[in-house]
């Protein structure tokens, strides 16, 4: 009889504690989450490795030289971004060309970069001065990696992040400045050695062409077609890397 009671009350824990058990994972699985955090997750979750990166410390930046194969009509650049400060101007991530002027030759070329919302900001300016722009409308200086995504095929200009579309300008009848002399420049402005980035960066990436939806998807997962990319700076050891940092401030 004792060791009848004995056994009853064993299974009884044993039922307490596979229901307490099961109750947690349920309250687990089912805690709310914002869309940013559930942004950042995705990201946080691909396939990449985002060691080793570079980081920028608000006065740092690197510099790609000016060549042909960087002055673009068409384009798309692509970077891992990760972001925490409050931004009072832009910070540039990646750009060419840069700010602070109309005259042509002088103008942005293509870039990304964190707005005074610190939302993710991308476009360019065309030899008229004129400025074609798109942004978030959420903000991303979480703390968390992020991917962004710019591309332009002539007359529509799409920004993605963590391979959601957040920003579209279509209709667009003017081309990129692509005439300046400037370099691709990683972490500040290209014209002038101010907008500064303040975070990390990995896995630029530079295409003289557009990127349809479906390949701008499949760069999140770490997948690409690389037909007509012209730049790659994997701040790692790839061995296929078509170009590798040459200069850090």
């Amino acid at each position: 009889m004792l060791c009848h009671d004995m056994q009853n009350k064993r299974q009884n824990l044993l039922g307490l504690a596979t229901t307490s058990i099961l109750f947690t994972i349920i309250a687990v699985s089912f805690s709310p989450i914002s869309d940013l955090d559930a942004d950042a997750q995705s990201a946080n979750t691909t396939k990449y490795n985002l060691e080793p990166h570079l980081s920028l410390q608000g006065s740092t930046f690197q510099d790609i030289p000016d060549s042909e194969a960087l002055d673009l009509s068409n384009f798309t650049i692509a970077t891992w971004f990760r972001t925490s400060p409050n931004y009072t101007e832009p910070g540039h991530i990646v750009n060419k060309g840069g700010m602070g002027t109309d005259e042509e030759g002088m103008n942005l070329n293509y870039g990304i970069w964190i707005n005074e919302n610190n939302a993710v900001a991308g476009g360019f300016e065309a030899a008229s001065g004129d400025d074609f722009l798109v942004n978030s409308s959420k903000s991303y200086n979480d703390g968390n990696w992020h991917y962004s995504l710019l591309t332009f095929n002539g007359s529509s200009l799409l920004l993605y992040i963590d391979s959601k579309l957040v920003g579209n300008l279509s209709a667009i009848t003017e081309e990129p400045d692509n005439t300046g002399d400037q370099p691709l420049r990683i972490g500040a402005n290209s014209l002038n050695e101010d907008k500064f980035f303040t975070g990390d960066v990995d896995e630029i990436r530079v295409w003289n062409r557009t990127l349809t939806e479906s390949e701008a998807n499949d760069a999140l997962d770490n997948k690409f077609n690389t037909t007509g990319q012209n730049l790659f700076l994997s701040y790692g050891d790839y061995k296929k890397s078509e170009a590798k940092p040459n200069y850090i401030k």
